[in-house]
């Protein structure tokens, strides 16, 4: 541990119960436990190594020889993610950073197939041409706003580069370079947000979907396979408004939830369970994602008018079979690493004051962790927190 300095790219963010520290060189969130934040609040502070164990040792209750096998253990960790600096880590291979392979599209020979289509949303003409099965998925959730008539105010083009990453140009300039396919879905979609609200000031992107009861917004963040696109249509038949599925644009100042009402993806073992609701399942268009052929459920045109929304609610769905519907209220602490350990995009490069005004519009909203095994007592539980 001797030598062991905080980096000086790495600041720690404000949220009560845990660590988040934002690596600004890296363009990195991290997210670790209580105990690992009294570890940095020592570290800091300029604690020596004999005053860091002791003082570890005393607020934990813990002999001094664990306390310094668990801040050794820490510490390493810190050093393989950059996030703090000595000698021993000196000789620790460089992570890969994002952005830092820097390869000129010409360089790639890969011939892919290209989707290439245009949409009018909200009265703006967007070209898209986008290589590989990426586009072709891409295509399938715009495929009801098409207009091939139209005259393209704007073109985005997404192609292969070097190795595994993806570039994506907005009008022949480069906007993003990643391998991170759930970043570069995030760019695709955040560049179409800019184009159909111009001048908007945004705080994040999160993966889920968006219903509205009483101007109230609720999201529903999880992963794919959560339940959260069908917890979304349960709700939209209980007469919520629909705001958006697979990403929840968040605006500033207030945490507004933009209107993305793509398709809502309806996986096979879901279509039963909504299937009283939406009778149109059985004929509706199918797109293959994550290896099954999901269900479109198609919203009006209509809902793109919709008025932004100011976010009140963030509810976890996750669905497992058999379970009794359980509703918990979680910290906001908690709210973050669910988010980070899933998709949530920031912009790039991410910037600390972003995401302290993300942090604040978390802290102003309520948090919960739903369970459930049956759709109707979800609902139920939703209904009871968004009166």
């Amino acid at each position: 541990m001797r030598g062991v300095h905080v980096s000086a790219s790495v600041r720690r963010l404000p949220i009560e119960g845990g660590l988040l520290l934002f690596d600004a060189s890296g363009n990195n969130l991290f997210a670790f436990n209580e105990t690992a934040g009294h570890a940095w609040d020592l570290l800091a502070a300029g604690r020596c190594d004999e005053e860091l164990v002791n003082e570890f040792a005393a607020w934990w209750g813990i002999p001094a020889a664990r306390a310094g096998s668990d801040l050794s253990a820490i510490l390493a960790q810190w050093g393989r993610l950059g996030l703090v600096t000595g000698p021993d880590f000196a000789s620790a291979p460089a992570l890969v950073r994002p952005g830092s392979t820097q390869v000129s599209v010409a360089q790639s020979c890969r011939s892919q197939s290209i989707s290439a289509w245009t949409c009018t949303i909200r009265g703006i003409s967007i070209a898209f041409a986008i290589e590989g099965q990426f586009g072709q998925t891409i295509r399938s959730l715009f495929q009801q706003l098409e207009n091939p008539d139209a005259v393209p105010e704007t073109r985005l083009e997404v192609r292969p580069v070097a190795g595994d990453e993806m570039v994506l140009l907005t009008d022949g300039t480069e906007r993003i370079r990643t391998a991170d396919s759930g970043q570069l879905v995030g760019a695709v979609y955040q560049t179409v947000l800019e184009r159909i609200h111009p001048g908007i000031n945004w705080l994040a992107i999160i993966h889920g979907a968006a219903v509205a009861h009483r101007g109230a917004g609720l999201a529903l963040p999880g992963p794919s396979g959560s339940g959260k696109s069908t917890l979304a249509a349960a709700l939209l038949a209980a007469g919520y408004d629909y705001l958006a599925d697979d990403m929840i644009a968040l605006a500033a100042p207030d945490g507004a939830i933009l209107p993305w009402p793509l398709p809502l993806s309806i996986k096979p073992g879901s279509i039963t369970a909504v299937a009283a609701q939406y009778p149109e399942l059985a004929e509706a268009p199918s797109y293959r994602t994550k290896g099954v052929d999901a269900r479109l459920l198609i919203p009006p045109m209509t809902a793109w008018d919709a008025a932004p929304t100011s976010l009140r609610f963030l509810i976890f769905p996750r669905f497992s079979a058999g379970a009794s519907a359980e509703l918990r209220r979680i910290s906001a602490f908690e709210a973050v690493k669910q988010l980070l350990a899933d998709r949530i995009w920031f912009g790039y490069p991410i910037t600390e004051a972003r995401v302290t005004a993300f942090l604040n519009r978390l802290n102003d909203s309520a948090a919960y962790a739903l369970t459930y095994g049956e759709l109707g007592q979800a609902v139920r539980l939703v209904e009871q927190v968004a009166r």
